[in-house]
């Protein structure tokens, strides 16, 4: 036997939404109704469903109503996400709707996450762009991009500035100026005044045992003539 039945929602190959179509009784018993994908077409069913409907219309509305203004700053907005990074501009992680929903609320928007869609995973430093859609018919594009964080920066730039060879000074001035950098020096780095001190010293200590040597070996051949006389 067959029944008809109202369409709360589309069902592929027999329907729309709010059409009235007549199904099998099994068809309806065991696959429509518990999925809550229609009811039986009687008259309070059919005004049940129109208010529904009304009310769903109105929804709708209010959405695009709402969020038309924002999507449209949104398009003219461009934010920025501070990521830690490797040398390659590899990210330590993604980046995700909720970052970026931070970002906007920086820019001072203010965008619920589950609006926030990113296409392709962000996993590089770059500039990028995610879709923010609140309704098939009020989307926007925005534009991201990921840099790496200030507190990576500033600890490459305290590198830098401990190492003297960044600041085209030697380390003798970087020692004078900076006494942290004092005990610091390494060992293929001492040169200079001191470095010529030492080289002389080690050259003197050289000559110096050099010619001691030399007053040994003269010293053999006197002994052993006077033993002959």
């Amino acid at each position: 036997m067959s029944t008809k039945v109202l369409l709360w929602q589309t069902v592929d190959k027999l329907g729309k939404r709010g059409d009235q179509v007549s199904v099998s009784d099994g068809y309806a018993r065991n696959y429509l109704y518990p999925r809550k994908l229609a009811t039986p077409a009687t008259t309070g069913a059919a005004r049940e469903f129109k208010a529904a409907a009304r009310k769903a219309e109105k929804h709708e509305g209010d959405i695009k109503r709402q969020y038309s203004d924002l999507a449209a700053q949104i398009g003219n907005t461009h934010v920025t996400i501070e990521m830690l990074a490797n040398n390659e501009g590899v990210l330590f992680g993604g980046v995700t709707p909720s970052a970026v929903a931070d970002a906007l609320k920086r820019a001072g928007l203010e965008v619920n996450g589950k609006f926030i869609l990113i296409d392709a995973a962000i996993k590089r430093l770059g500039d990028y762009t995610v879709t923010v859609r609140f309704h098939p018919e009020v989307q926007s594009k925005l534009k991201v991009t990921v840099t790496a964080s200030r507190a990576e920066q500033a600890a490459g730039a305290e590198a830098d500035e401990e190492n003297p060879f960044t600041k085209g000074i030697s380390v003798d001035e970087a020692e004078k100026h900076d006494p942290k950098m004092r005990g610091k020096r390494p060992k293929k780095m001492k040169e200079g005044k001191d470095g010529k001190k030492e080289g002389a010293a080690a050259e003197g200590g050289g000559k110096a045992a050099g010619e001691k040597k030399a007053e040994v070996k003269e010293e053999k051949p006197v002994k052993t003539e006077k033993k002959k006389e």
